[in-house]
């Protein structure tokens, strides 16, 4: 029953320092088919198990710098740069602080020593100051540090306005477009995309294909055959599916089990183009948050 399987939890958390392998929890699983069946899947994951995980491991270090990195959607993530130290057996020397909220709350800065643990025994994040060393909490930026555009605030969220005309988010969207569950570009990474992007070479996804292999080659680390290979990996990307694409272009709140939806709703690019707010919204998975992205 359910209290056995969590005291079966219990007795792994005391024997995990024991054992020869590394474990972060144990997953609960439903023991009846037609149940399992019943309660179906998230698009994620099965409802009928449960990862029930251990508490994550932390250690004690110092907090050496504090950067601050945008993301594909404009977000502003924080960063703890740190001395490194090992938790759980991995080295971490960068630790996420998440957001102005988080930072504001933790009353963290630079110089302070700090607990670190790895959320879910993967994400390194600093969990509690527990020496002040600075004179005050780290004054979160309000223009955006690649573009210097305004940074606004959505709840405890902070993102640069700058859209596709920070380099920062640009990058990412060139590369989230190449992904694998999107376009699929292989050789399309992030160093690459960066170098077209610096090189002005590239401003958006649509001038991948205007590249050849020739400029290419011209890049720092980029061979005339790795050059080829990237430039016939784009051309093969012309020809995909609608979710996939949907997906690549990157619209904020639109996932893959979005995309494929709208796909199967609408049958056709021009016809989701073609579609106002209200059209959107009566499609199952679209609330008036996902129309208006």
């Amino acid at each position: 029953d359910i209290d056995g399987a969590i005291a079966f939890r219990e007795a792994m958390l005391e024997r995990r320092d024991d054992l020869d392998y590394e474990i972060d929890g144990t997953v609960i699983k439903l023991n009846r088919i037609d149940a399992c069946e019943l309660l179906g899947s998230t698009a994620r994951a099965p409802r009928w198990a449960h990862a029930y995980k251990f508490p994550a491991r932390s250690e004690v270090t110092t907090v050496r710098d504090i950067v601050v990195q945008v993301g594909r959607t404009g977000r502003l993530t924080p960063v703890a740069l740190l001395d490194p130290v090992e938790v759980g057996g991995v080295e971490v020397s960068r630790a996420s602080l998440h957001n102005p909220e988080q930072i504001a709350g933790l009353g963290v800065d630079v110089g302070d020593e700090v607990r670190v643990r790895r959320a879910g025994d993967v994400i390194p994040e600093v969990a509690e100051v527990l020496e002040k060393r600075s004179p005050g909490t780290f004054d979160f930026p309000d223009r955006c540090p690649v573009c210097g555009s305004q940074v606004e605030r959505e709840g405890p969220l902070a993102f640069c306005t700058g859209g596709l005309t920070c380099d920062a988010q640009l990058v990412r969207a060139v590369v989230h477009y190449g992904s694998r569950q999107a376009l699929d570009i292989d050789g399309l990474g992030e160093k690459l995309v960066a170098q077209l992007i610096e090189r002005d070479l590239v401003r958006t996804a649509a001038d991948l294909y205007h590249l050849d292999a020739r400029r290419l080659s011209g890049l720092e680390r980029v061979g005339e055959k790795s050059a080829a290979n990237v430039v016939r990996a784009i051309d093969a990307s012309r020809e995909t599916t609608l979710p996939r694409f949907l997906y690549a272009l990157g619209i904020n709140h639109v996932g893959e089990v979005t995309a494929r939806v709208l796909a199967e709703h609408f049958g056709s690019l021009e016809a989701i183009m073609a579609a106002d707010e209200a059209t959107l919204e009566a499609v199952p998975d679209v609330g008036p948050v996902v129309a208006q992205s």
